[in-house]
């Protein structure tokens, strides 16, 4: 009998990541999202949208500010969680 192989992780990231030691702050633009609710309970609700949240981000040390949209937000335990956000325009110079 063979055991189940895991199939081989593809990485989709289109740029490399760098370690980051900086206090990155977004800010949210004012709007409203709107979309089609999957479900609902007493504690909340999940929907789908196609729009975009937009955010303006500030990394400490870097006098830039830069636009962009929230991509992921997912929860880590402990009280923390995990912010992605995808600049609007490639930005190779808060990298550097």
């Amino acid at each position: 009998m063979s055991q189940p192989t895991t199939p081989p992780i593809v990485e989709q990231r289109q740029d490399p990541r760098q370690e980051l030691q900086e206090f990155v702050t977004i800010e949210f633009e004012a709007g409203a999202l709107v979309g089609s609710g999957q479900n609902i309970s007493a504690q909340g609700v999940f929907f789908t949208t196609t729009d975009s949240l937009p955010v303006t981000v500030r990394i400490s040390g870097k006098s830039e500010v830069v636009r962009a949209e929230l991509v992921r937000y997912e929860t880590l335990g402990d009280g923390q969680v995990g912010i992605a956000v995808r600049f609007l325009r490639p930005n190779p110079t808060l990298t550097v």
